[in-house]
């Protein structure tokens, strides 16, 4: 897929939870962008500075892009998204990338935490809405707090619409009347690998998360070659 200079303005611009942003970034009339599940484009965030962001609408939606950031580390990036207003003008490169989801047999066990969460929002969109996808995917996704939470309703309807989607949503930091899974991620998806060795496992996060989660799932008994990653900061 080539690799293209798109320019266009912002067609939407809201805080989706606590500090994240969203973004849809339609393209010029006639204009189409093909990417695979996962990939990511080149933003241009102030005057010859470029920060790099997953898509997280799925490819069939190849008319426009929707990004997804938060803004609490405070650089340029994080300053564009939380200042961002709709028809401001903007500039991105891509698709790029080589975190893609793959179709195979095997289920696919999925592990992000905070804005790691966004290439998946394309991955599972794509894998259970356009491939229709017969594989088993679960997904295991954590956050602090309740307010940091983004696209529960959107995993939700998914795993209502399709028996193989799987959707654990974990907070390490759950206050008030909290009624879903508590802890970090890791204290589910160990209970899920004690049985289940052979899948295709898809880590987004930090360095530390995902050096702490392909660690867990190594010492398990799971094949290292079967884990692919993407670190989002």
């Amino acid at each position: 897929m080539p690799v293209k200079i798109f320019k266009s303005k912002i067609a939407y611009a809201e805080e989706i939870a606590e500090s994240v942003h969203k973004l849809n970034i339609p393209l010029n009339e006639g204009e189409t962008i093909e990417f695979q599940a996962g990939q990511f484009v080149n933003l241009l965030v102030a005057p010859g500075v470029r920060r790099s962001y997953s898509v997280a609408s799925p490819p069939s939606y190849n008319t426009g892009i929707d990004l997804i950031a938060d803004s609490v580390i405070g650089g340029p990036g994080s300053q564009f998204f939380a200042n961002s207003k709709v028809g401001d003008e903007v500039e991105f490169l891509g698709p790029l990338g080589n975190f893609v989801y793959k179709e195979e047999e095997k289920p696919a066990y999925i592990f992000a935490t905070g804005t790691g969460a966004v290439p998946f929002i394309s991955m599972v969109t794509y894998a259970l809405e356009t491939l229709n996808t017969t594989r088993q995917i679960k997904l295991f996704l954590g956050f602090r707090h309740e307010r940091n939470v983004f696209y529960k309703d959107h995993f939700e309807r998914l795993a209502s619409n399709f028996s193989n989607f799987e959707f654990i949503l974990s907070l390490s930091q759950p206050e008030g009347d909290w009624q879903g899974y508590r802890g970090r991620i890791t204290e589910h998806y160990l209970k899920a690998v004690e049985t289940e060795k052979n899948f295709a496992g898809y880590v987004c996060g930090s360095r530390k998360m995902i050096d702490d989660v392909v660690l867990n799932l190594t010492n398990a008994g799971v094949v290292k070659e079967n884990i692919y990653y993407e670190q989002y900061y």
